[in-house]
């Protein structure tokens, strides 16, 4: 009998701490749900959130452009943590974590029926204003430029990373690894303007050019510039240097008669007779060709990763040998040489 009271006293004491356990359990994940004020979800970022002014925009114009007094100029918001780790790659969105604006806040100048938003992105810290395909198109319009911002175009197109090769990742990053903001306007007629000004009443002008023309400015020194055409990289550059070289080589060779028997090979060493032309892309600079884009940057002081225009076509439609590549011809051709001469020189002093 006294057995038989304890076996039930001890189930209702047993079926007491089970009720217990379960009634602690369903309060602490009360006290976890999304409706609990003590325990919020935390937000999506939201670029919009803060602001930094150490960021800077595109200035809401070309950065070879100067801006015009009355254009406004918007600092572009801080991205959060969370925001970077999504969006490195600098793939653009329409989303509103990306977007400074929930809606359209601006207008087209030359037509005001077309709305249009900033929208913000991220962008390798090296990537450059305008794209090389775009600068070309540029400098192959007849337009009227002033001096400065036609030479700014010219200098954006020289360094705008025609050749990918970069120079070795420092401790696992690359030179481009990091990034940065960059604005542009998406508007309601389908059209990206990326180069554009904006003034004090929220007005949208896709180039300088267009507000001085909206605005009635005329900017001082303006010229006509030529339409620019045969754009050539370093290389290309290097390869009419090479046929002048091929000659001057060729003849050194044949009338020379105090070259060394070593001077005499090094000198060789270049020429390939048969075709005529230097053996190698990148003689006398370079023989091996591996990670030639970083190696050339120490090997010559006028190297270039963009492009020069090689041709102008003027008034009288005849093409004509750009200023800045004859200039550039002329100082690889006089490095070359000096290169040549050192290489000449020391050879004939082991001897």
């Amino acid at each position: 009998m006294f057995l038989e009271n304890y076996e039930g006293v001890g189930m209702t004491i047993h079926k007491f701490i089970r009720l217990f356990s379960l009634t602690v359990a369903s309060l602490f994940w009360a006290s976890c749900s999304d409706s609990n004020p003590q325990f919020p979800m935390s937000p999506s970022a939201n670029p919009d959130s803060s602001s930094d002014a150490n960021e800077s925009s595109s200035s809401e114009l070309s950065s070879s452009a100067v801006a015009p007094e009355s254009s406004s100029s918007d600092s572009p918001p801080q991205s959060s943590s969370s925001e970077s780790a999504s969006s490195s790659s600098g793939v653009e969105s329409s989303s509103s974590s990306n977007s400074s604006s929930s809606s359209a806040e601006y207008v087209l100048a030359r037509d005001p029926s077309v709305s249009c938003e900033k929208v913000w992105q991220q962008v390798p810290i090296c990537a450059k204003e305008y794209s090389c395909d775009e600068l070309k198109t540029i400098l192959e319009k007849k337009q009227s430029v002033s001096e400065k911002l036609l030479s700014s175009w010219e200098d954006e197109l020289e360094s705008c990373e025609g050749i990918s090769e970069m120079s070795p990742a420092v401790y696992g990053c690359s030179p481009c690894c990091s990034t940065k903001l960059f604005s542009k306007m998406w508007c309601s007629n389908g059209d990206t303007y990326a180069h554009y000004v904006t003034d004090e009443n929220k007005k949208v002008y896709t180039s300088i050019q267009e507000y001085n023309e909206i605005q009635g400015i005329v900017p001082e020194n303006l010229t006509e510039s030529c339409p620019q055409g045969e754009y050539a990289l370093f290389v290309d550059v290097l390869a009419d240097v090479q046929t002048t070289l091929y000659e001057k080589l060729s003849k050194q060779l044949e009338e020379n008669s105090s070259l060394t028997e070593k001077g005499k090979a090094y000198l060789e060493r270049l020429l390939d007779q048969e075709k005529k032309a230097l053996k190698g892309f990148l003689y006398p600079y370079l023989f091996d060709y591996s990670g030639y884009g970083y190696k050339m940057k120490q090997a010559s002081k006028n190297w270039f990763n963009g492009y020069i225009a090689k041709t102008k076509t003027c008034e009288d439609g005849t093409p004509v040998i750009t200023e800045r590549y004859q200039q550039k011809y002329d100082a690889i051709l006089a490095e070359c040489i000096e290169i040549i001469e050192n290489e000449v020189k020391a050879a004939s002093a082991e001897e």
